[in-house]
């Protein structure tokens, strides 16, 4: 049996031959054995496939609580009731820059998958030139045109296409579709983080605002018991030092007061800066509080990993890296590519458009990866490198999510254990203020013990105002730690 050196020299020798006669079709099959021969012989040493990696899923156990509760829609502000912060999140959905870079991602991704996916099509191009210029002499032109200026030119149309036998191009393509659906699923992530920022900052906006009007409450209960102390003073009833230590208590509500004010502008001009946009941004008119929800959905573990905008986005960038590597371990394997012209050419540009300055061409060619000082190898293993950061990312991706859930159900649970014995406590109180009441109208009771009793009150409102804020709070933390109504493309909709 012939050696492959042999064999090459027998084709070289061979292709000399080619103008003088036809290929039959022993030569023919000879050739495509020498080729498949240099194919297997050549190519570099091909690494094994990589296994599909294991993503950990959250157990039942991990949860501080299940319910039966329905999941967060996606414009779940809506079940609040409040137009106000309904005009605000949608105007911040719509200009707020935030939002702006987010969706600037998107279709930067997008366009990437599209580039990517044109670099697996045909090639197909129509050029046109002409060149002025002095052949030479002493060269390979003839006397007629040796030594002399001519004006050359070509028309032609351009053919060129990779064959993707290996699927080298598509896994690209793949992986850049598996980055954009993960840049789609972060800006729903932006979406949710913006709407329950703005969520937060305004109910802090109206808890301040409730805060304030207690505290004129308080001031005035406390105004009232220094002009009647005053009173009792002036009749020669109280020594005047007891008015020092009731004067103080006016000032306490009034510097409250004032640190409320400066905080509420600061939450103001937060909100403003959180919504954006071109639009005028709307005055703020103090509402009621909402009614807390405080059940949790069912089906934590298994329906989390679909509704976190997070986990989906890294989940994508798992299946992205994966799909990296199979398109770079591809590049092991021979590169396939065809190219074929078809125009006009002279050397003269008079005759550009005579018979016989027709041109065409065809030139099938191969690449083979023999020796290239280890790039594939180095490239693969950067693509794993990769793949193995996107994994872990998403192993982090779900252990806080399950941290934040578990967050903000234990906030919300404490919270509103501390509401039964508050309701009783400020109950009881304003049973005790109509009976002090009842007796001051008889005659029994001092202005005093019912104006006392009232700042007892008002304190309990705002113990009460306080644990309400906090309920508030845990619960539009846990819309967003359940991913804020975001659902994953590939999950079917609830029945």
């Amino acid at each position: 049996m012939e050696s492959l050196p042999s064999m090459i020299r027998a084709f070289v020798h061979g292709g000399r031959q080619m103008r003088h006669r036809r290929w039959s079709c022993v030569e023919a099959r000879g050739l495509f054995l020498l080729l498949t021969g240099v194919i297997t012989v050549a190519c570099a040493p091909l690494p094994a496939k990589d296994p599909d990696p294991t993503l950990s899923t959250p157990r039942t156990s991990d949860f501080a609580r299940g319910g039966s509760a329905p999941w967060p829609t996606q414009a779940w502000w809506q079940a609040l009731h409040d137009p106000q912060l309904d005009r605000l999140i949608t105007q911040a959905l719509a200009g707020a820059p935030g939002m702006a870079i987010a969706q600037a991602r998107v279709q930067q991704a997008l366009a990437g998958s599209e580039k990517v996916a044109a670099n697996g099509g045909v090639d197909i191009a129509a050029n046109a030139q002409l060149s002025r210029q002095r052949y030479p002499q002493y060269s390979i032109y003839p006397p007629s045109l040796g030594g002399s200026y001519a004006t050359s030119g070509n028309l032609r149309l351009d053919f060129s296409n990779d064959f993707d036998f290996w699927g080298r191009n598509r896994g690209a393509l793949e992986a850049a579709l598996g980055r954009h659906a993960a840049v789609e699923a972060e800006a729903a992530g932006a979406a949710n983080t913006l709407a329950t920022a703005i969520a937060r900052a305004y109910y802090q906006w109206q808890g301040i605002d409730t805060h304030l009007g207690l505290m004129r409450d308080i001031e005035a209960r406390r105004r009232q018991l220094l002009q009647l102390e005053r009173q009792r003073v002036d009749n020669g009833i109280t020594a005047a030092s007891a008015l020092h230590p009731l004067a103080a208590d006016v000032a306490m509500p009034r510097h409250t007061r004032v640190q409320l004010e400066t905080r509420r502008q600061q939450v103001f001009y937060q909100l403003q800066a959180l919504v954006g946009g071109a639009g005028a941004f709307p005055e703020l008119k103090p509402v009621a509080l909402p009614k807390i929800q405080d059940e949790v959905p069912a089906n934590l573990s298994v329906d989390l990993l679909a509704r976190r905008p997070d986990i989906a986005a890294a989940r994508d960038r798992v299946q992205a890296a994966l799909k990296g590597v199979e398109a770079t371990r591809a590049a092991f394997y021979p590169n396939i590519s065809f190219t074929a012209f078809i125009g006009l050419d002279a050397i003269r540009a008079g005759h550009l458009l005579r018979t016989g300055s027709e041109a065409l061409g065809a030139t099938p060619a191969i690449h083979l990866p023999i020796f290239d000082a280890g790039r594939l190898h180095a490239a693969l293993a950067g693509e794993r490198a990769d793949l193995a950061l996107t994994v872990a990312q998403y192993e982090q991706a779900v252990l806080t999510a399950v941290g934040e859930v578990n967050d903000a159900i234990v906030r919300l649970q404490g919270s509103e254990r501390e509401r039964p014995a508050l309701e009783q406590q400020v109950q009881a109180r304003q049973h005790d203020l109509e009976s002090i009441n009842q007796r001051k109208r008889a005659g029994l009771a001092d202005q005093r013990e019912a104006l006392r009793l009232e700042l007892l009150l008002f304190a309990l409102k705002e113990q009460a105002l306080n644990q309400h804020l906090q309920s508030l709070a845990a619960q539009v933390d846990l819309v967003k730690a359940l991913g804020g109504g975001y659902r994953a493309p590939d999950d079917p909709p609830p029945p």
